[in-house]
């Protein structure tokens, strides 16, 4: 094998071990989906939910997928890029049965590492929160 040949494999592997180290960035900030979530909630009635779900991933042909593409509005609302996943948002604060209050719910898949070996790394919840501010 040439000497330029075997160069450029390694700029490859190279190239495409980058590009698959770790979970792409969101150029907007937690906090920002958050101002946006809170406006929604004071134009909301009183006593009223939304329901917002994120888009499901769409199969080309038996085993191709189509690259994924998030719902512009919960992207917008979340920041979270994850098929299978729903928010909540409620326009006066909820208490659970731990007497915990809150106002939005986020659900999210769990972590799979032996799904995520094929489909890519997931936040799971506990990314979601640190992450999306959760």
């Amino acid at each position: 094998m040439s000497l330029k040949l075997s160069f450029a494999f390694t700029v490859l592997f190279v190239c495409v071990s980058i590009a698959q180290n770790g979970i792409p960035n969101d150029y907007l900030s937690a906090q920002f989906h958050k101002e946006k979530r809170e406006a929604l909630r004071a134009k909301m009635p009183n006593n009223s939910v939304a329901v917002f779900f994120s888009n499901p991933i769409r199969n080309r042909a038996n085993d191709v997928d189509f690259i994924y593409h998030q719902d512009p509005d919960f992207y917008y609302l979340t920041g979270y890029k994850e098929p299978n996943s729903v928010l909540v948002i409620f326009s006066k604060n909820q208490t659970n049965k731990e007497g915990k209050s809150f106002n939005e719910l986020l659900y999210v898949q769990e972590k799979n590492p032996r799904a995520e070996q094929w489909t890519g790394v997931r936040l799971g919840t506990e990314g979601a929160k640190k992450r999306v501010g959760f």
